[in-house]
C-alpha cells in the first residue's frame, strides 16, 4: 500500500468509521431493546457489536462472518453467508449492519437470522430512489469496503423492496428509524440521511422458529 492511500484510509477510519460505528450502534440498540445475548451476521472488526452490547446489557456477543478479520474485538464463528451455526432462538436478537445489501440472496439469510433470534433482528442498511442513489450507494461500498476487501454486489432496496423481502423470509417490519445520520459534513452531502435506515424485524406472533 502506498503512502497516500495509507492516508487515505486513516482519513476514512477517523473521520468516517469511528462516527459510523457510534450512530449505528445506537440506532440498533434502539431497534434491540434490553437483550442479554446478540448474534452479530457480518460482524466485520466486531466494534458495532460490542457498543451494542454495551448499550442493550448483552452479556454473551458472538460474531459471523465469511472473512473473519485477524485482531476482531470479539469472538469471531465463520459461516457461508447464508446458513447460521447454531441452533433456533440461540440468541435473543440478531444484527445484520450492512449486510444484506452484499447477500446473493438475502431473503435466505434474514430467513436464518429470524431463526436464530429468539425475539428481534435489527437492521441496518441503505434505502435506493433511483439510479443516482444508487450509484451513490455503489460508490460507498467500494470506499468503506476497500481495505478489508469485501465484495461489493450494489444490491440496495427500495422500502417497498425491503417490506416484501421481510415478508418473504417470514418477518414483519415492527421498527423503524428513517431517515437516519450517520456521518458528519461534508460526508453526509454525499452518504444523505434519507439513504441510511435501521429497522426491528421479527417473526408474526406465534411464528417460532423453523
Amino acid at each position: 500500500m502506498t503512502v497516500l492511500a495509507r492516508a487515505l484510509f486513516s482519513m476514512h477510519h477517523r473521520l468516517v468509521h469511528v462516527p459510523r460505528v457510534g450512530r449505528v450502534a445506537r440506532a440498533l440498540a434502539a431497534q434491540v431493546g434490553r437483550a442479554s445475548s446478540l448474534l452479530d451476521v457480518g460482524a466485520g472488526d466486531g466494534t458495532v457489536a460490542l457498543e451494542v452490547a454495551r448499550r442493550v446489557g448483552a452479556q454473551r456477543v458472538v460474531g459471523v462472518d465469511v472473512k473473519a478479520r485477524p485482531g476482531a474485538a470479539l469472538p469471531v464463528v465463520a459461516y457461508d453467508g447464508e446458513r447460521l451455526p447454531f441452533p433456533d432462538g440461540a440468541f435473543e436478537a440478531v444484527l445484520l449492519s450492512d449486510v444484506l445489501h452484499h447477500c446473493a440472496r438475502p431473503a435466505a439469510l434474514l430467513a436464518e437470522a429470524l431463526r436464530v433470534a429468539a425475539r428481534v433482528v435489527a437492521l441496518k442498511d441503505h434505502f435506493r430512489f433511483g439510479p443516482v442513489s444508487e450509484k451513490v450507494l455503489l460508490l460507498m461500498d467500494l470506499v468503506g469496503n476497500a481495505a478489508p476487501g469485501v465484495e461489493v454486489r450494489g444490491t440496495y432496496f427500495t422500502p417497498g423492496e425491503l417490506v416484501e423481502l421481510v415478508r418473504g423470509a417470514g418477518g414483519r417490519i415492527t421498527g423503524l428509524e428513517w431517515p437516519l445520520r450517520i456521518h458528519d459534513m461534508p460526508f453526509r452531502l454525499v452518504t444523505q440521511d434519507r439513504l441510511q435506515f435501521a429497522a426491528r424485524v421479527e417473526r408474526p406472533a406465534g411464528g417460532g422458529g423453523r
